[in-house]
């Protein structure tokens, strides 16, 4: 089969769109007999299944093996494999290197909230390149490009917090800051069981107790309410809203460089 790296380099993009992960394993070196030249690719999702071929048989039974071993951890990769006969039909044997890398959606960091502290955490954010920032409000002279320039997104949503607001996934941050106690109450209700890898919420430790019992008698139990990181933020002290901004984008990262996927997908099967 002719290999067209365009319609690989297509689907990379159409999956990463998608905010899709999976692992990428392109042959990079042959000696000997195989079923598959140099730069021929197959493209391995999470859930095992494949795209493209890189010759069949056993021998892409074990890259899809390793490709999904590849996703649980950050490393890029290469191995070897010693081809048989009956990965190649024939007597003489084959050597293929095999460069494995893991591709994932860039993390999406979502701000519930587009006053003061939103604003100087979309700015802080923006001057980091680590994330694509959605600003999200319920208040039309919030939710603009004009009071957030740093976002990639303002979305001016309804009093529910529905309209517009994307799908959360496992590479989504989600910062909960919104003008008032209610609407804050009303995004833990929906998003304390979203498989985001970071939920944050602002308030000091006195309203955050007051939540946690509020939300015991409105069914969410104590210990789903603690995988929400409440109060939000490491305590480096200051009030300022860039000092505020600082102190929750620092544990945003710290969730975010320390957490693998297997603890994600291990903590939200708790969780739900």
């Amino acid at each position: 089969m002719k290999l067209d790296p365009g319609a690989v380099h297509r689907r990379i993009a159409e999956l990463l769109d998608q905010r899709k992960g999976f692992a990428l394993a392109t042959i990079v070196e042959t000696k000997g007999s195989s079923p598959q030249k140099t730069g021929a690719k197959i493209l391995i999702h999470p859930d095992g299944t494949f795209e493209f071929t890189i010759g069949g048989g056993t021998f892409e039974a074990e890259v899809i093996r390793d490709g999904l071993a590849l996703l649980s951890d950050d490393a890029q990769q290469t191995h070897e494999y010693k081809l048989t006969k009956q990965d190649i039909g024939m007597y003489c044997q084959g050597l293929v290197k095999v460069f494995f890398e893991k591709y994932t959606p860039i993390p999406r960091l979502m701000i519930f909230g587009g006053g003061h502290v939103g604003q100087a955490i979309s700015r802080v954010a923006g001057a980091t390149n680590l994330f694509n920032t959605i600003v999200i409000d319920d208040r039309k002279e919030f939710a603009t490009h004009e009071k957030h320039p740093a976002a990639e997104v303002v979305i001016l949503t309804d009093r529910k917090f529905t309209e517009g607001v994307p799908e959360i996934d496992s590479e989504t941050y989600l910062l909960i800051l919104t003008r008032c106690h209610a609407t804050d109450k009303l995004l833990v209700h929906k998003y304390v069981g979203a498989p985001a890898a970071y939920i944050g919420l602002i308030g000091s430790s006195a309203k955050i107790r007051q939540f946690s019992r509020e939300l015991e008698k409105e069914g969410i139990a104590p210990e789903r309410f603690k995988r929400i990181h409440a109060p939000i933020g490491i305590p480096i002290g200051g009030k300022n809203p860039s000092e505020i901004a600082i102190s929750i984008l620092a544990e945003v990262i710290q969730v975010k460089n320390s957490k693998s996927k297997q603890e994600l997908a291990r903590q939200y099967k708790i969780m739900s």
